[in-house]
């Protein structure tokens, strides 16, 4: 049960022995508090990769940032008492893998992370960080635009939708092939987590044309839109998105008959052939590349339920890249109603409006600049490595 603490009346801020600055106008004398956070490394790594490394904690936006000490611990001096979200990421090169566990890897840097979302800090005391170990990600998820935005007569306008996808490497790739999934959206998971943690549920399927090569340049994007068109005309918050590499096709829209369309593989609705990416949200979304021939994957209802949609019952170990966005609500965001597994995305993402058309586009932060392109943010958090924007432009991060 989560406990709603209010804090009133205190002015100055106080500075503290660590890097942590707590610094709070509501605070009515509550007494700052000590927070250890130790970090575990993955089942069957070994060593002390986790001296050294960063944990952040974040409450109503801010974030405070500590390095482990030589045993994997973190201590944060002055905590307010409120609710927190717990992070850290590190990178390690095949080398040091294969040191900590022993086995053999070629060419594949891994993220090792883990995150906790809105935990209770009461009292001092040590809360444990489970991490887990990720292959880094080449091509990665780096915008989603479900939100739709107002038209020139403040109508509701939906046709601009998009995702973006971004090669944060240094070599080509050829997406040709892979595959990209809308997880199922109901009010209430259609599974929650650990019911089957093997599965994700999927209400959409798409493939990038299998057949020829379909390249993406170190620090280029690739966009997929329902109607690439120039939307601009229509509402102003919208994007031109003549230029998009793909569409999903759709008769309710406006097509460009010289964009190439994804193919449809899957979809939970007949009469949605396009990205049925929901304007207020849960619109999560997952990048996956299989062999297996997907027909034969099992189609599922929700659990307790016999009838309604029939959402696919993916195997996890697929996916390379996913991102959690989750529907807003004024108050808090309900973590619970997550779908994608901490080593997936041990965070979230949303935008700010209960029913959306606000124009705002989750996408990836610039984390550094490398031979003169962007890296984009990516420790497999998605609390940490999306920001929002209602003027971000397509192609555009910063």
């Amino acid at each position: 049960m989560r406990r709603k603490l209010s804090f009133i009346g205190k002015i100055a801020c106080i500075a503290l022995m660590t890097l942590l600055t707590a610094c709070s106008s509501d605070d009515n004398g509550t007494q700052a508090l000590t927070l250890q956070v130790k970090v575990l490394l993955p089942e069957g790594f070994t060593g002390h990769g986790n001296a050294g490394q960063k944990v952040t904690i974040t409450r109503n936006g801010q974030a405070y940032t500590v390095t482990t000490d030589e045993q994997g611990v973190a201590t944060f001096l002055g905590v307010i008492p409120d609710l927190y979200d717990i992070a850290t990421s590190w990178e390690i090169t095949p080398e040091q893998y294969t040191e900590m566990t022993g086995k053999e890897v070629q060419n594949e840097n891994y993220t090792l992370s883990g995150g906790l979302l809105k935990q209770t800090i009461a009292t001092d005391g040590v809360i444990t960080l489970q991490t887990t170990a990720a292959v880094k990600q080449s091509l990665v998820i780096s915008k989603v635009y479900y939100a739709g935005s107002k038209d020139l007569n403040n109508k509701n306008y939906l046709a601009g939708k998009y995702v973006e996808f971004y090669n944060n490497s240094n070599d080509v790739v050829n997406v040709s092939g892979l595959y990209f999934a809308l997880i199922e959206s109901e009010a209430s998971p259609a599974y929650l987590l650990n019911d089957t943690p093997d599965y994700i549920y999927i209400k959409q399927i798409f493939r990038f044309p299998s057949t020829g090569r379909t390249e993406i340049q170190p620090g280029e994007s690739l966009v997929v839109a329902n109607s690439a068109i120039n939307h601009t005309p229509f509402a102003e918050k919208e994007q031109d998105l003549t230029n998009a590499d793909f569409e999903a096709k759709d008769t309710k829209n406006t097509n460009n008959p010289a964009t190439p369309g994804v193919e449809l593989i899957y979809t939970a609705y007949s009469t949605i052939p396009s990205m049925n990416l929901v304007q207020s949200g849960p619109c999560s979304i997952v990048l996956f590349s299989t062999t297996e021939d997907i027909s034969t994957w099992e189609r599922v209802y929700k659990k307790g339920s016999s009838t309604g949609v029939l959402y696919v019952k993916m195997p996890i170990k697929y996916v390379m890249d996913g991102v959690e966005c989750l529907k807003y609500a004024a108050e808090s965001i309900d973590v619970t109603k997550k779908r994608l597994y901490d080593y997936i995305d041990a965070g979230y993402t949303n935008v700010q409006a209960v029913s959306g058309y606000t124009g705002e586009v989750l996408y990836r932060k610039v984390d550094k600049t490398e031979n003169g392109r962007s890296v984009l943010a990516d420790t497999n958090n998605s609390s940490n490595d999306f920001a929002i924007s209602d003027n971000i432009k397509v192609g555009e991060y910063k």
